[in-house]
């Protein structure tokens, strides 16, 4: 730490001799995803429609989850199979009110 604020680095610190950056690292907490129901209609977010432009206009329906924790299996509209993707690149679509 002292090394770094010779080098012109600054942080602050708190009264355990702490950076400030150092408790916010550990202060990290997740919050719980909302369920993503199998069967749902799904179609990319902003945050997967931006990794992967080939599926930004695809819709298609969850078919099930993946080995991790964080994909699901999707099965796009027009596809013989589906694939995986991380849950944060898929949004559910809500169901039009009849």
């Amino acid at each position: 730490m002292r090394e770094r604020a010779a080098e012109g680095f600054s942080a602050s610190t708190n009264e355990q001799g702490h950076s400030e950056a150092q408790n916010l690292n550990q202060s990290n907490v997740r919050l719980p995803k909302a369920r993503i129901a199998t069967g749902a209609r799904c179609r990319m977010s902003a945050l997967g429609a931006a990794r992967s432009p080939r599926l930004a206009a695809k819709e298609g329906t969850i078919v099930g989850c993946s080995r991790l924790n964080s994909s699901i299996r999707v099965l796009f509209d027009g596809s013989k199979l589906p694939i995986s993707l991380h849950r944060d690149y898929v949004e559910q679509l809500t169901p039009d009110p009849e």
